[in-house]
């Protein structure tokens, strides 16, 4: 295998390629139960996996898929997997739901089962029994959607499970089903000779081991019946009793099944099919391990990962929970307690940066801040630390409906993901006109439809997201001619503020604002390279603008007025400044005409769509709540909220960051001293496009959601004057790298 240096370049048709194996191999379903057993990814192992592992490669060595030994081994794991798609029967247990109508949301009220994103995949079932569901919010609840009036709805809810399936149980064992909550009910188990068990489920393990609530002649066993549940603690728990009474509630891969016709003919093929599945679970993990490996090595020689920068990350990782008691009692004496825990996070990420700086400092060990190697060096420090809290967070989550609290912006989306994905509601969405911002719930829909009802990867987009600007900080510094000290320096700061910050409880809320700030990063970053890069990144920048001019359109002027970076970088005073602009505009223009046309086009389909639903041809309800009050009063107040990221009360300590940071930027437009010299005037515009929405529309509700894309171009903007006074400062006593 080539060394691979990242530089080296690799074959489009042949990276294509071993993506689409990856693909093929982890999302063609199997049929038994398996830790890759394909789509729908609701297993816990495949959700990390695909979620946060093999995005953290391809970040860093996405090469490795253009390499003949990987795409061989992938290419026989995919062998594999085809057998088992073609031949293997089904695994689990097929659930079916009805609530009851008086405890049921209204779009819901009728008498026959719920459909919900499983049922996208098995039309015959709400949920499907592969593993323990230990907790009422282990059963398939993605219908339950409250509305304000309805606050203590989930707590009363009641519902009819029926239960269809196979039993294949081993001869010398028994079988139990714990099943806590019902108020009624029972299971059938018959047999191929037509002998009939009643099967009572059992409270809790305890009863499991009592002979009246055992199925104790093993063979193959058809279980059927209904299970009427009520208040809050319910559990449906398939257990298999050992001969020495043991209890194991970890079911083996080849016992639950779905349906009896596909185990009609000969059981001696079920544990081939097992033993395949367990081949490839150990080939995918072999791949996964010999991918990180590759990296780990590409790393070394390209002198990213290096002793100090391991030590300090890994410092990151280790900070938050062995420090975490102290930092609860300290936030706790000032008042200052943080629930969600995530502070912890920032307060790790500030003092394993700044100690890997001043190692640099002192050591003069500059090998991670050259401009080549500070972007990776940025994601490779902060990545393993942010991805590893967040999944340790929400790894309970996994597999569970999240009960959203009722009436509010995120049940909305919710709501229409559903219509989306579980209705096939794809063009109407929820809504005639659209009011709530329209391409977010779509990446809803979409992250259930693949992932189940866990909100565990939705949350987790909010994650790469914040991740994603923090490392396109570093590389935006650079690309404006900072220094990488001055680079790593900015993505310190910025999830500082995130993690420490009231910005820290919109991360997994369900909101719409992460995901738009990294598509407006990604266009600035994009048209910054179009000026000496190919035609293709104005393309990539004009999609990525379209993109998060739908997810939030009130960004749409900024995201407008980003096209000047096409003409960056500049430098000299406000006139030479001005003069030089003009000519580099005529020189760029057809890139500036093609990114604005592709934009104008994205907001003309969002008007198209509205006038072919409900006949009216605009981007949103002529009546929408918040388009009032366009007066400066209205104004003041509402860029007020975005400077001061409270909406009402004393302004946070983030008004430190973002008041002077956007002052600078109007600033340079008009007047620019030397330290303003190199400011871009793009940016300066950006703040212009960023504010100007707010004349005409409100932005109350959720501070600091409206400051979310505001904060990194206040950190870029305060870097620039920072990174000029830093290096006159220093100019005689530390050469910055």
């Amino acid at each position: 295998m080539h060394p691979n240096k990242l530089n080296y370049p690799a074959s489009f048709l042949k990276l294509t390629f071993g993506a689409s194996l990856l693909a093929l191999v982890l999302g063609l379903p199997s049929g038994i139960t398996a830790w890759f057993d394909g789509l729908p990814w609701t297993g816990k192992t495949e959700t990390l996996v695909l979620s946060v592992i093999i995005p953290f490669f391809l970040v860093l060595g996405w090469r490795f898929l253009s390499f003949r030994r990987p795409v061989a081994l992938l290419s026989v794991l995919l062998a594999l997997k085809l057998i088992l798609f073609l031949a293997s029967p089904s695994g689990g247990w097929l659930v079916r739901v009805t609530p009851h109508a008086t405890k049921a949301p209204s779009s819901i009220v009728n008498t026959n089962w719920v459909k919900t994103y499983a049922t996208s995949w098995n039309k015959n079932a709400s949920g499907i029994l592969q593993k323990p569901w230990a907790e009422k919010l282990d059963f398939p609840l993605d219908w339950v959607l409250f509305s304000l009036q309805c606050g203590t709805c989930f707590n009363s809810l009641t519902l009819t499970t029926e239960i269809e399936g196979v039993l294949l149980l081993p001869e010398g064992k028994k079988f139990a089903l714990i099943a806590r909550g019902i108020e009624e009910g029972t299971l059938s188990a018959v047999n191929k000779g037509g002998e009939s068990f009643n099967l009572l489920p059992a409270k809790s393990f305890e009863d499991a081991a009592r002979q009246k609530h055992q199925l104790s002649q093993g063979g193959k066993w058809e279980i059927s019946g209904q299970l009427k549940y009520a208040g809050n603690d319910w559990s449906l728990i398939p257990v298999i009793v050992n001969p020495d009474g043991e209890i194991n509630s970890k079911i083996d891969r080849d016992v639950l099944w779905q349906s009896k016709e596909e185990l009609a003919g000969p059981l001696h093929h079920i544990g081939r099919y097992k033993a395949l599945s367990l081949i490839i679970d150990g080939g995918v993990i072999i791949f996964l391990l010999v991918w990180a490996a590759w990296v780990a090595r590409l790393l070394l020689e390209e002198n990213i990962l290096t002793w100090p920068l391991a030590i300090f990350s890994m410092a990151a990782i280790c900070i938050p929970f062995i420090l975490a008691p102290f930092l609860a009692n300290i936030l706790k004496v000032v008042r200052l307690s943080d629930p969600t825990s995530i502070s912890y996070l920032g307060v790790s990420n500030v003092i394993a940066g700044t100690g890997f700086l001043i190692w640099v400092w002192w050591r003069k060990d500059s090998r991670n801040f050259h401009a080549e190697r500070i972007v990776q060096s940025v994601f490779l420090f902060f990545g393993p630390s942010i991805l590893f809290y967040f999944s340790i967070k929400w790894w309970s989550s996994l597999g569970q409906w999240h009960n959203w609290s009722v009436g509010n912006d995120w049940v909305s989306y919710q709501v229409f993901a559903r219509k989306i994905v579980v209705e096939g509601n794809w063009l109407n969405a929820g809504e005639d006109i659209f009011v709530l911002q329209p391409l977010y719930r779509y990446f809803v829909g979409i992250y259930h439809w693949l992932f189940g009802q866990s909100a565990f990867v939705q949350h987790m987009a909010d994650v790469w997201s914040v991740l994603g600007v923090a490392t396109l900080l570093a590389g935006l510094a650079i690309k404006i001619r900072l220094s990488a000290l001055t680079a790593f320096a900015a993505s310190i700061i910025y999830l500082m503020i995130i993690f420490i910050g009231s910005f820290r409880y919109h991360i997994g809320r369900g909101l719409s604002e992460y995901h738009a700030a990294i598509f407006m990063v990604l266009a600035i970053w994009f048209l910054y390279q179009a000026r000496e890069g190919s035609f293709f990144k104005i393309i990539l920048a004009s999609f990525s603008g379209v993109i998060g001019y739908w997810i939030r359109q009130d960004h749409l002027i900024i995201i407008t007025m980003l096209v000047f970076f096409i003409v960056e970088p500049t430098h000299g005073t406000t006139k030479e400044v001005w003069r030089a602009y003009w000519v580099q505009i005529w020189a760029y223009w057809k890139r500036g005409f093609t990114y604005v046309g592709i934009l104008t086009f994205g907001v003309f389909l969002v008007c198209f769509r509205n006038w072919w639903v409900a006949g009216t041809f605009g981007p949103t309800h002529s009546g929408h709540p918040n388009v009032f009050g366009q007066d400066f009063t209205n104004f003041y107040h509402r860029a007020k909220i975005i400077l001061t990221a409270v909406e009402y009360g004393n302004p946070s300590l983030t008004t430190i960051v973002l008041l002077p940071g956007t002052l600078l930027g109007l600033l340079a437009l008009v007047w620019r001293p030397k330290f303003l010299q190199n400011y871009p005037l793009a940016l300066g515009l950006a703040f212009i496009g960023l504010f100007l929405p707010y004349w005409f529309v409100a932005n109350w509700a959720y501070a600091p959601r409206f400051s979310i894309h505001l904060l990194p171009l206040a950190i870029i903007s305060l870097m620039l004057v920072g990174n000029h006074f830093l290096k006159k400062f220093l100019k005689n006593k530390v050469r910055l790298p």
